[in-house]
Order: structure tokens, then sequence, then C-alpha cells
């Protein structure tokens, strides 16, 4: 089905990587390329890092070539995509999943992957970085750190599928797909200038040193707990609670969603009478802070989950969607506040909840780090963001940020109430009021009227692609890592819905009979192709004469899908 995204070999990941980079000195479109050099490093779980960003759990972190594109433009703190027993049309993911106008919404909510097959998408990003790192001088080979992620309940944690992740990512060098990776490595050491034997062999196979607990809205405060003891003890990892918004109360969240031009965002109160308040978080928080110090492990916390709020307008199918982005900044920092101050500021905070580049240099300054996002990156220039994000943090002196400041923290949760830089736009508030539902316009004509690129910066999957055909930039998008999530629509200006209005590169036969698109794909030195109404496989001169240069062009302007 074009909605299922189907993972690349090592082999061709490594291929792409290798031919972008020489041709055009990008790696999977990232062309911010980020190099570390400075001198300090973080340090956290016995492993350093350059810096302390990175994208949060969710679509940028759901592929190998999403990793990898996230470390190129500067990501050090890698938090993989959930995972938990449910997988593939078992979620029942409605398509589109993503809005992403302004604040953004979803209906995704873990990895479509079965964990073993996430799981290889995790090993082949960690190996690639470890291995373009060093070959192209991005920075310190073991200067990044992956985060694994998983819920939602212990029962399902305890499963041997989901045990087995756990296990794997902790110590990855008997599986199949590790040894697949080193042997490509070491096979193919001809085509690296810095990369030798001995650095491949001597290439860790501890992925992951620590985890976050992701558990749903309305776990019970003693079942969130035993999650966590067990993961700590059992386990042997470093532990992050993903904490829910909720914990600020009904009567907060409602406060600050109004005071930030967000009152038309509605939600049930019912999930506040459910999930743990902060009576219950601040007591289970200390009890397993010395859980962990008495065996030498981290405990803390990740700020916040998403939001769920109820769909009203068309933003999304269905009739809950989750809320990211600028409206949640001023609850996710207030928990932090809230927190910090509870916790007397001896507490280790992730965060994710609607930094930019507006404020994660003030939130790392204060002592909260990692800080993980993901809006930002569906949103302008995609992962090309993370160069400049990457310098925001890097700027901060490490030295300072051992502790938390809380007043620091309460200072940014007062501000996001009266900035109103951090608040909802006149514009972007005459935007909604306009249209307030999904992108629903479409194109009739598989050419650009005027071609942004927007679409080709804004997927998390990297499906599209812009070519020159005499003279002209045409969208050409790429079935075959595509989940129509929707997000390169939501930020066409023509508007459209590129990931179905545009010629599309099929794997093969079966993968362009599972679309309605028209597009082409190669087999052996013929193309197959649905053009205007025309279908067959035929060699290159004989395929619609409309369609033959654009061929022509993609296949020789980007070797690396062949």
């Amino acid at each position: 089905m074009s909605d299922i995204m189907y993972p690349v070999c090592f082999d061709t990941l490594m291929n792409h990587i290798f031919k972008e980079y020489a041709l055009y000195n990008r790696i999977f479109n990232v062309e911010s390329i980020h190099r570390y050099e400075g001198s300090n490093t973080l340090s956290a779980f016995g492993v350093t890092m350059e810096n302390p960003l990175g994208p949060a759990a969710g679509p940028h972190t759901q592929l190998a070539q999403n990793i990898v594109a996230a470390y190129v433009g500067g990501a050090r703190f890698i938090e993989l995509k959930t995972v938990q027993t449910m997988y593939g049309e078992e979620l029942g993911i409605p398509r589109p999943c993503i809005n992403s106008n302004d604040e953004a919404y979803n209906v995704e909510w873990s990895s479509e992957y079965r964990a073993d097959e996430a799981m290889n998408e995790y090993i082949k990003a960690w190996f690639a970085v470890k291995l373009i790192s060093k070959e192209f001088g991005f920075g310190d080979p073991n200067g990044f750190i992956f985060n694994m992620s998983v819920g939602y309940n212990l029962a399902g944690i305890k499963d041997p599928l989901i045990d087995g992740f756990i296990e794997n990512l902790k110590r990855a060098g008997a599986t199949e797909c590790w040894q697949s990776c080193k042997e490509w490595a070491l096979q193919n050491l001809h085509r690296f200038t810095n990369v030798d034997a001995a650095y491949v062999e001597s290439i860790s196979d501890e992925i992951c040193q620590s985890i976050t607990l992701s558990t749903m809205h309305g776990c019970p405060a003693n079942e969130i707990e035993s999650i966590c003891e067990y993961l700590i003890t059992e386990k042997k990892l470093n532990v992050y609670l993903k904490c829910n918004p909720t914990l600020l109360g009904y009567d907060t969240v409602r406060e600050l969603l109004d005071a930030t031009g967000f009152d038309y965002v509605t939600f049930d109160k019912h999930q506040f009478e459910v999930d743990p308040g902060m009576n219950d978080a601040v007591p289970m928080i200390q009890r397993l802070q010395k859980v962990a110090e008495g065996i030498g492990k981290q405990f803390g916390v990740k700020l916040t989950n998403t939001f769920p709020v109820t769909i009203g307008h068309g933003e999304l199918p269905g009739e809950q969607m989750y809320m990211s982005g600028k409206s949640l900044f001023p609850l996710t920092i207030s928990v932090a506040a809230a927190l910090a101050k509870a916790c007397d500021g001896k507490l280790a905070i992730s965060y994710s909840g609607g930094a930019d580049r507006k404020t994660i240099k003030r939130i790392f300054a204060a002592g909260i780090w990692p800080v993980t996002v993901c809006t930002t990156l569906l949103q302008g220039a995609g992962y090309n963001q993370l160069d400049a994000l990457a310098k925001e943090v890097e700027a901060v002196d490490y030295g300072t940020v051992g502790t938390l400041d809380v007043a620091a923290i309460e200072a940014l949760a007062e501000e996001a109430k009266s900035n109103q830089a951090l608040h909802k736009t006149a514009a972007m508030r005459k935007k909604r009021d306009a249209k307030p539902g999904f992108q629903d316009a479409r194109s009739t004509d598989y050419a650009c009227k005027i071609t942004c690129g927007n679409c080709v910066r804004v997927c998390p999957n990297r499906t599209n692609e812009m070519i020159t055909v005499d003279g002209k930039k045409l969208i050409i998008h790429i079935d075959e890592s595509c989940n129509e999530c929707g997000n390169c629509a939501c930020n066409c200006i023509e508007p459209c819905q590129p990931y179905k209005d545009r010629l599309t590169l099929f794997l093969d036969e079966a993968r362009m009979e599972a679309s309605t698109n028209d597009g082409f794909y190669k087999e052996g030195d013929r193309w197959g192709f649905r053009f205007k109404g025309q279908r067959g496989v035929a060699p290159l001169a004989d395929v619609p004469a409309e369609l033959q240069p654009i061929i022509a062009t993609f296949e020789e302007t980007m070797p690396y899908y062949f």
C-alpha cells in the first residue's frame, strides 16, 4: 500500500549517503551540515555527547535515514520512536496523521514497525552515523547518544518482543542486522578514506544505556512506578519517565492556553481526573530517584507528552488528536517549573514541548537537557534548522548546566504567559479561522505553479525530491518511504497534496498498483509507468514523450535511487 514505509537495506542506505554527498555536499537533502567544532562535551549515563539537542521520539526517528539526517543536521541526542506490542495496521493510524500549520497535531502514537523491525532501523542508523561521523569529520564518532523509548504498560514491556528489543539495543552485536552492517563496512573499506578495519571492529554495540517510558493517559501512578522500577532494577537502565501536561490541573491548562491565544483548543476534563496529579508524581519521582541511585543509575523525567485535544474542525480524521509545538510550550515549561521547585532543583529533566530557536538556549542554560524537538522540524527548513539550533545550545557554557536553575525556569514559565512572540499570532489566527481543517486542495497537474521546495524540506521521511527539467523545476515523490502523514500538504503554498499529486517514483509494479499516483519505476533497462491515462513497461525511448526527459533527468541527477 502507498501508506506503508518500506525500510531500505544498509547497502542502499550507505550508497545513497556516499553518492549524494559526493554529488551535492548534502545528505538526505540536509544541506546545512553541522560540524562540531567545540571542545566541550556533556556526560550522561557514562557516555558523552557534543550537544544536548535532538529529534523527539516521533516521525523524525522512525526510519534509519531520518536519524542520519538529524545527526547530519546537528542532533547529538537521538530519542528513538516509541515501540510497543502493537504495530502496523493494528495501530489503526488514520491518514493523514499530521497537521503542522502552526502549532501541530497528530493522530499517530508509536512506531508503525514491529519492535524487531524498528530495532533494525535503529541499528542501521547507529552504524551509519558511526561511519559517516568518522569519514566526513562531522564530529566525534563517540559524541552522540541514542535513547530508546517503550510503552505502554508493564505486561507489554515484559512481552518477549519488547524485551528482546530492549536487550538487543543494550547490546546489539549478536543481532543479524549488526553483523550485516559490520560485514558491509569491512567489504567496502576501499570507499573510505578515514575508516579502516580496526575502526569498524572498534564500533561499540552498546547502542542504548537509557530508556524513556511512555504510558497512556489514565495509567495509574502505581503502574507507572512499577514499570520504572522494573526498567531500573531488572533491565539496569537509566530511565526517563514521560509525564503528561495534565499534572498542572484542568484550570491551569485552560488558563495558559487562553492567555497564549489558543482559546479555541478544547479538551476533555476527564483526563485530568484519571491521570496522576502533582501530589502523586512528586513523591513517586523522589522514590524512583532513590531506587536508581542505589544501583548507580539515573532517574529523571521527560517533559512532556503531547496533549490530547478534541478534533473539532476537521484538522485530522477521528475525534481526538495530540497537540504539540508552540501551544504545548507554556504547558511543558510550567510543568518543568513546578517539578523543579517541588524537587528543590534536584531532578534530571529531558525536555520536549514546543522548544524552538526562540527558547532552546534558555531552556538549556537553565539546566534542562537534553532538549528534543519535533514540530519545528515539520515546518520551514525542516532538518536544516538543526544546525542553527545546535549552535544556540553549543554557545552555552556547559559548565553551568550541572543543576537546575529553578528561578530561571520559573522566569521562563512566567514569560511564556506574557511574551507575544511565544503566542498564537494574529496572522495565524486569521488563517486558522479562514480554514481550520486539514488542507484538502488538490492539483490536477503534476507540475507546481510555484516550485518552492517546502515539501522537500519538511518531509520527515525524506520522500520528496526536486529536479530541473528543461529549465523548469519539478517535484518527484518517493513512494518507498512515505506513510502519507500529510505534512507536505500542510506546508504547500500552492496549495495541493504533494504526496498524492506529484509524479512518483515507485520501487516496482506492485507498489505502483497499490497507489493511485501517476509515476514510474525501473525494471532492468526498461521503465514501467502510469501517466495521464497511459501505462506500460518499455525502453525509455518508448515511454510517453512528455515523461521521457523527466525520467532521464531524475536518473541522471539522483542515481542513488537506482
